[in-house]
C-alpha cells in the first residue's frame, strides 16, 4: 500500500535526514578541522626552523658573492634561497595537513590532486639547489680560467671573453639539468642537451 505524505511530513522528513547525515560527518568534520589548524601552526613554525638553519650555513652570503641573489632582482626585492627553501618547507607542510584532512573526510580525488602537489615539491627543491650550484660552479670557474689564462701567458687578447663563456656553460647545464628535475619537456631538453655538449 503506498503510504501518502503531507508536505510538512516531506519537509519533516526531509530534514531529519539532513540532520543524521549532518550528525554522521560531524565528528570527521571536526576532526578534519582540527588537522588544518594544527597545520597552519606547525607548518610556519618547521619552515622557520629550516630557514634559520641555512642561515647559520651563511649560504645566503655565498650566493650574493657569486651574484645568484643579482640574477632575481627584478622579480622580488628581498630574495633569499634560505626563505625560498623555508616557505617550500611550509607550503610542503601545509598541503601535506591538508592531504591528511581531505582523506579524513573520504575526498578521495582531493587527495589523490593534492599528493601530486605535494612529491612535486621537492622536484622544485631539488632544481633549485642544482641551479644555485651551477650558478656558484659556474662562477668559481669562470675565475679560475680567466687567472689561469693571464698567469700562463696564453696568446688570448680577452681571457675574460672565455670566462664568461665558461659561467655561462655552466649556468646553461644547470638551467637544463633542473628542467629534467622538474620534469618539463624532459625528452627535448635531453635532446638540447645532448646537442649543446656535441657542439
Amino acid at each position: 500500500i503506498m503510504q501518502v505524505y503531507s508536505f510538512a511530513q516531506v519537509v519533516q522528513l526531509t530534514m531529519l535526514d539532513l540532520w543524521g547525515r549532518v550528525v554522521g560527518i560531524l565528528p570527521d568534520l571536526i576532526g578534519a578541522i582540527i588537522i588544518v589548524i594544527f597545520g597552519f601552526i606547525i607548518a610556519p613554525l618547521l619552515g622557520g626552523l629550516v630557514k634559520k638553519f641555512i642561515d647559520l650555513l651563511r649560504i645566503d652570503q655565498l650566493a650574493e658573492k657569486v651574484g645568484v641573489n643579482d640574477m632575481f632582482q627584478g622579480y622580488s626585492d628581498n630574495f633569499s634561497i634560505s626563505l625560498l627553501i623555508g616557505r617550500l618547507v611550509k607550503w610542503f607542510f601545509v598541503l601535506a595537513f591538508t592531504m591528511a584532512a581531505a582523506e579524513v573526510l573520504g575526498w578521495n580525488r582531493v587527495t589523490l590532486f593534492l599528493h601530486e602537489i605535494i612529491f612535486y615539491i621537492p622536484q622544485v627543491l631539488v632544481a633549485v639547489i642544482i641551479l644555485v650550484l651551477a650558478i656558484i660552479a659556474g662562477k668559481f670557474f669562470e675565475a679560475v680560467v680567466v687567472r689561469s689564462l693571464k698567469g700562463s701567458n696564453t696568446p688570448v687578447d680577452k681571457p675574460e671573453v672565455l670566462g664568461s663563456i665558461t659561467r655561462w656553460a655552466f649556468m646553461i647545464f644547470g638551467a637544463l639539468a633542473a628542467l629534467i628535475q622538474l620534469g618539463i619537456a624532459p625528452s627535448l631538453i635531453q635532446i638540447l642537451f645532448a646537442g649543446i655538449v656535441l657542439a
